[in-house]
């Protein structure tokens, strides 16, 4: 045992002695310096550049054995403008012996490199600078890396490395053909201890440049790599990505992105995972998870994602997304954003998928299909809780102040309420698109609606479908319910023509249309409950052009009702104090209605003139007919309604109109949509007056004609029966006395 330590000593000893005179001797009798012209011919000869090595090489043996360069230059090919391919301030790399000596391990310390300047330039033919001798360009794909061998007892087992300094890095690269320039400047890279059996930490900053697109900025990253060689798999733990971009393409200029993440890169199965992923821009934060496949094919990706509630309105305008003004100035204060996504790069689905707007939840999927148009194929359900769409409407426009010699109506053409809109004539407004939006819009889906304001109206459980394809779009079957009332609509869009030609065929059906108008225009102007139908056609690529061209039927029937605004009870009492010449009644303000049990109406539009001929309203007292006409596109009014008194033991009118039974009072309505002006046209009814006076006082002289006819044919009877009863009595007298009696 004595010995075996004294042989264990000797060695120590011995090996104490050769590292001391290692590292006293060989540095002062080895000087490679002599050796840079040796150096410089061998890179001469093997790459046909110039190797310029202006600083000392030094050596060093303590603590570890290493070698120290300083500025390095290595000429660039011949043919690039570049005053050298790559430079370097200088560069340091030490070596462990002891672990070579005791487990056959080659491990240096850390590397370091300082300054590098790299210029890599492809030329207007495709040649580059970083080429071999005579242009020789680099394998296309990588030799492969053969797996480390077993260890067999003899020679290097394994290569360690202390780690990698980068300080202070520079690389330029151009290309001629395209114009195309990068840079990355400022490049720092700092890693831990590089070992095939354990996980690298990894730290980088750099600054960057590039001119297509013009882009620039800084970035840092942070992360922690286990390479595993024989399966090709990286795993990148706990990383960081902090960057700043400055662009003129980017909302603002500059974008701040900052991500963080768990990254498994599996190059044999061609995925990559990313999970604990967290990235943050703009005052968006997204968190969730993404699985990519077929890195080098037709990819494909699964995962989910969600957008943490933000607030619109601060996040979008540094977007350069301007927000419309709205009613309601809290909307789109906001929002949140989750979906599961799978697809390709081709396909995209969103299953499930939900967003948040203010008070507002809609969920379901939505697929994009791109194709060869602008506009990708769309797939979707959709299903809304509710939604106040009169929020986001613009504001009302103020009140304009009427001027001088202007009247109330064109000072209130303002105010004017659009025109009735039910779900199928609000989707009308595709009208505006552009035509080749229109022909090349592919879409397919069904939305559900809880609730809805819009316009005022409030509706609820409304259901829509869409379908469009190659230029032809319908909303069917389209429902809702709304007033107590149903709603139903078929609308079709056919763009394929050189004007979009639009059908509507809707109804209304047992809707309560007092609470609907007081809602949609602030007055209730007809009551009642009642039944539209509407089939019409349109064209045009505007809102006018499709007013304008408006065609078709619609039919009205409204049963229990009142109109408000007019009371024809009092346009009677002044017409029947008109008809005797007696002072106007003071107007009732106590009722300003005509109240009727039923109401008909077939109404014909040609071209944006609406016509009518068989207006119909009973009430118990009186009956209405009517005919006329009204503008749509000048919003104008010229209807001539007839009201003929029937009875007055029941109704508004009571006995005191009863002298004015069958009398026909026509009652003109004109003036704007806004401001309808109802006016009692009396010179007819003077006329009917004063004919049916007259055809009275006719049948009565008549009467008394007759009367005096038959009282003197009377009175001649008489007399020709008095005497016809002397003579008689005179006969018998003479017969008497010719016989004595």
């Amino acid at each position: 045992m004595k010995k075996t330590f004294k042989i264990i000593a000797g060695v120590a000893s011995l090996f104490i002695a050769l590292m001391f005179v290692a590292i006293i001797v060989i540095p002062l009798v080895v000087n490679p310096n002599d050796y840079k012209g040796e150096i410089a011919q061998l890179v001469k000869e093997s790459t046909g550049r110039e190797l310029t090595i202006n600083g000392d090489i030094e050596l060093s043996l303590f603590p570890w054995p290493g070698v120290t360069l300083g500025e390095v230059t290595l000429g660039n090919a011949a043919g690039f403008e570049a005053p050298y391919f790559a430079r370097i301030d200088g560069a340091e790399v030490t070596l462990r012996l002891l672990p070579l000596l005791l487990s056959q391990q080659l491990e240096a310390g850390t590397i370091q490199l300082r300054g590098l300047r790299l210029n890599l330039t492809t030329a207007e033919d495709g040649t580059t600078n970083w080429a071999g001798p005579g242009g020789e360009q680099p394998a296309t794909e990588p030799a492969a890396v053969a797996p480390p061998a077993a260890s067999s007892g003899a020679g290097v087992a394994l290569l360690a490395i202390g780690g990698v300094q980068i300080d202070d890095a520079q690389i330029n690269y151009t290309d001629r053909a395209s114009g195309v320039r990068y840079t990355i400047r400022q490049f720092n890279l700092e890693t831990g201890p590089l070992s095939l059996n354990a996980p690298l930490a990894l730290s980088l900053s750099s600054q960057f440049e590039a001119s297509q697109p013009a882009i620039s900025g800084e970035l840092s990253l942070q992360t922690t790599v286990r390479i595993d060689l024989d399966s090709e798999r990286y795993r990148f733990g706990s990383t960081t990505l902090n960057a700043t971009l400055n662009s003129e393409a980017l909302p603002g200029g500059q974008a701040t992105v900052d991500l963080a993440a768990e990254i498994d890169l599996d190059m044999l199965q061609q995925t990559v995972r990313l999970s604990s992923l967290i990235v943050k821009s703009y005052g968006l934060d997204m968190s969730g998870e993404l699985n990519i496949e077929q890195l080098t094919g037709e990819m494909a990706f699964n995962g989910e994602l969600n957008i943490a509630e933000f607030n619109p309105r601060k996040v979008l305008p540094a977007l350069d997304i301007e927000l419309p003004a709205t009613a309601d100035e809290r909307a789109l204060s906001r929002m949140q954003l989750a979906f599961s996504l799978d697809g390709s790069l081709n396909q995209y689905n969103l299953n499930p998928l939900k967003l948040v707007v203010d008070e507002s939840r809609l969920s379901g999927n939505l697929a994009l299909s791109m194709n060869e148009t602008s506009l990708p194929a769309i797939r979707y359900a959709l299903s809304l809780d509710q939604l106040d769409a009169d929020r986001y409407l613009p504001p009302p426009a103020a009140p304009s102040t009427a001027v001088s010699g202007t009247s109330k109506s064109a000072a209130t053409q303002n105010t004017t309420p659009p025109p009735l809109a039910t779900p199928a004539t609000a989707g009308a407004a595709a009208a505006t698109l552009p035509m080749e939006t229109l022909r090349t819009l592919e879409l397919q889906g069904t939305l559900a609606i809880g609730k809805l304001t819009l316009s005022g109206l409030q509706l609820s459980e409304i259901k829509t479908a869409v379908a469009a394809r190659e230029g032809k779009i319908r909303l069917y079957p389209l429902s809702a319910k709304l007033y107590q009332g149903e709603y139903s609509g078929d609308l079709r869009l056919d763009a394929r023509g050189e004007q979009p030609v639009i059908s509507l065929n809707e109804s209304l059906k047992r809707v309560q249309l007092g609470p609907l108008l007081k809602d949609y225009m602030g007055e209730e102007r007809v009551s009642g409950v009642g039944t539209v139908t509407a089939k019409l056609t349109a064209s045009g690529d505007t809102q006018e052009a499709v007013t304008r061209t408006l065609t078709g039927t619609v039919t009205l029937h409204v049963t229990d009702g009142a109109m408000k605004g007019v009371n024809l009870v009092q346009l009677v009492h002044e017409a029947q104090a008109k008809l005797k010449g007696q002072p106007q009644p003071p107007p009732s303000a106590a009722l300003n209605s005509t109240d009727f049990a039923e109401m008909k109406a077939t109404i014909n539009i040609t071209n944006g003139v609406v016509r009518n001929r068989d207006l119909s309203i009973k009430s118990p007292y009186l009956r209405i007919g009517g005919e006329g006409q009204a503008d749509l596109v000048q919003e104008s009014l010229d209807y001539l309604a007839k009201a003929v008194i029937t009875k007055t033991e029941q109704g508004q009118g009571g006995a005191e109109i009863d002298s004015l039974r069958g009398v026909t009072l026509p009652v003109r309505i004109t003036g704007s949509f806004s401001e309808p002006a109802f006016k009692l046209e009396l010179g007819d009814a003077l006329k009917a007056q004063a004919k049916a006076a007259v055809a009275k006082k006719k049948a009565e002289l008549k009467a008394k004609l007759e009367q005096e006819r038959a009282d003197e044919k009377a009175q001649l009877q008489q007399k020709l029966d008095a005497e016809k009863e002397r003579l008689k009595q005179k006969a018998e007298e003479k017969l008497k006395g010719l016989f004595g009696r």
